[in-house]
């Protein structure tokens, strides 16, 4: 009865998933199964991250943020803690067929220089895969060729993409359901004498427990069903041009802002709209030109992405956008009072877009010194930091000192979700001030035209990929950010170069040593620290702004509407139609109703 019932479920199984080619069932072995790619017991970690405040408790339709608790503001230590389970394991010889998987992605050289190591030490795992790694530059081009792809049935075996990207390739029945990888009780014995981990035993589960709760929120949007895991993710922080901000300590501090002697803003409390408002004139040049003799810039802060600048002051200010049943919200009169404020910083040049200097992104200008602080992805770090490499003539201020702090918010972390007046101009708006900053970055995906076998290594790939080890290994390299809890408190010494390895303990500390000594500390010129502190001042940013992260909401178009991903791309042509001044607030906001609703 038991060799029936093992059977049946060993059917049920291949079925399902499509585990095919050998469906033996073996005695468990003798020896404990290895915790190559997936351990079989679990180490808890932490169950939220470090530090943060609470999140918003006022909502609007279809709003998510995650996570919802408090954290502790010290980083917490995990315990090993042995799980046990009652369903059977089911043990199968690993299928070696040649198999090639095809992953598309937005990687430059230098992040793809990474992904290429991670794929040789996988394919060593597995000799019989071949990874052929592609990069399709940008997340809107790989998002179009992706969806072009599936109107042939050429899509990729795997791709990054981001929730609303997923949402359309559900629509089309193009990606795979990831859940029955996820709670398999297959575990696979590897055969192949040639492979790095011969003899050993691969589970095919996923232990989810150890991942960023928001992350798995944000990939389980869909009914609950998960079709991406989390891989590369990011948040926005602010490059500050430190050199500026030493010649005005005496000016900011007498406006109430805490600075150091040495010019470093609080990396503990974000500045506020107002604050920012009150350092226009501390920093920002009468005219639009940079000052080099007064240390002041033509613009106080750019934008790297508008359609960002929309989103997240939508979720600052509690102005509806749209909501998870895909309706679009954005037709009220707390949205046009937002439009008519962020007007109003346009015009005062506290915010500045890259369309000024006709750029896609502000990280030339902030360099060469047009304006005095930058909001970017936390994965693009080095393109903020100005080096020998660049125009040396171009660079009005040399190559001064870069900092990295908070995302702006409305209202200090202790006073979220309360009133706040904001001056816009000659107008005063009153909103509901809140707490957020963008939890952005790819998650990973399988799409259904891979064959059973080619979706087995696909997913094995995203168990490497997102090991804990792997994800710091990942995030300190590339500036992303890990996407399990256990990689910030992780002991284990990674290998970043082949003179240099440490802990991911030890990587944050980088910075935080760095800031506790206003700057001055006596690593010799030759220290790594160096080479990594811009990496991990912006690792330590994002994990204070945890406890506020907000992500969108995915979904397809509908019969009268259109999808997430062309309601972002209209949050932001409808920032840069404001700037232009060739539209009111309320004339671009009526354009981007017309794009949207129909």
């Amino acid at each position: 009865m038991k060799k029936a019932l093992l059977a049946f479920v060993t059917f049920v199984f291949v079925f399902v998933v499509g585990c095919v080619n050998i469906v033996t069932t073996e005695p468990l072995p003798t020896t404990a199964a290895p915790t190559t790619l997936a351990p079989t017991t679990t180490t808890t970690a932490p169950t939220t991250l470090p530090p943060t405040t609470g999140v918003p408790t006022t909502t609007y339709s279809g709003q998510t943020f995650a996570p919802t608790t408090v954290a502790p503001t010290t980083i917490p230590t995990t315990t090993a803690t042995p799980t046990t389970t009652t369903t059977p394991k089911i043990y199968m010889d690993l299928p070696d067929e040649d198999v090639e998987i095809s992953f598309w992605h937005i990687y430059g050289l230098t992040k793809s220089a990474l992904l290429d190591e991670l794929i040789e030490e996988f394919e060593a795992m597995f000799p019989n895969v071949t990874i052929v790694s592609s990069s399709q530059s940008t997340y809107p081009t790989l998002r179009d060729t992706v969806n072009q792809a599936i109107m042939v049935n050429q899509a990729p075996t795997m791709a990054l993409g981001y929730p609303d990207h997923f949402a359309m390739y559900l629509s089309a029945n193009a990606v795979q359901k990831l859940d029955n990888y996820i709670n398999s009780n297959v575990v696979y014995e590897v055969t192949d004498s040639a492979s790095s981990i011969f003899g050993e035993y691969v589970p095919v589960s996923l232990d989810l427990e150890d991942f960023v709760p928001g992350y798995l929120e944000e990939n389980n949007q869909f009914s609950g069903i998960y079709y991406s895991l989390p891989f590369s993710k990011s948040s926005e922080v602010v490059a500050v041009n430190r050199t500026v901000l030493k010649n005005h300590v005496a000016a900011i501090r007498a406006a109430g802002i805490e600075i150091s002697d040495n010019g470093f803003l609080s990396h503990d409390q974000p500045l506020t709209l107002v604050q920012l408002q009150t350092l226009t004139p501390i920093l920002v040049n009468a005219t639009a030109s940079t000052n080099v003799s007064a240390f002041k810039c033509g613009y106080l802060m750019n934008y790297d992405s508008s359609a960002n600048m929309f989103i997240n002051f939508s979720r600052l200010l509690n102005a509806p956008y749209t909501n998870t049943a895909g309706d679009i919200l954005i037709n009220n009169q707390t949205t046009k009072d937002m439009l008519n404020y962020i007007n109003a910083l346009f015009t005062a040049r506290t915010f500045v877009l890259p369309t000024v200097w006709g750029e896609d992104y502000g990280s030339a200008n902030f360099k060469n010194g047009d304006v005095c602080m930058t909001v970017t992805s936390s994965a693009g770090v080095s393109y903020n930091i100005p080096s020998s490499a660049d125009t040396q003539a171009n660079l009005k201020f040399g190559i001064f000192d870069v900092d990295y702090i908070g995302v702006p918010q409305s209202v200090g972390l202790e006073n979220n979700n309360t009133p706040v007046t904001l001056n816009g101009g000659s107008t005063p708006y009153t909103f509901t001030g809140s707490l957020s900053a963008v939890q952005q970055g790819g998650n990973v995906g399988i799409f259904n035209k891979a064959t059973t076998n080619e979706k087995l290594f696909a997913w094995l790939f995203i168990k490497w990929l997102t090991t804990s080890e792997n994800s710091a290994r990942w995030a300190m390299d590339t500036g992303y950010l890990p996407v399990r809890m256990s990689s910030y408190v992780s002991d284990v010494e990674i290998d970043l170069t082949s003179t240099y390895s440490t802990t991911f303990v030890d990587f944050m500390g980088i910075a935080q040593e760095y800031w506790a000594n206003d700057g001055v500390v006596d690593w010799p010129i030759t220290s790594e620290k160096w080479d990594y502190l811009h990496n991990s001042m912006v690792t330590n940013i994002c994990a204070e702004q945890t406890g506020y992260y907000r992500f969108d909401p995915g979904f397809a178009a509908k019969s009268r509407s259109a999808g997430s991903a062309k309601a972002r791309d209209e949050a932001g042509d409808c920032l840069e139609r404001i700037y232009s001044k060739e539209y009111s607030p309320e004339q671009a906001l009526a354009i981007m109703l017309n794009q949207l609703v129909w």
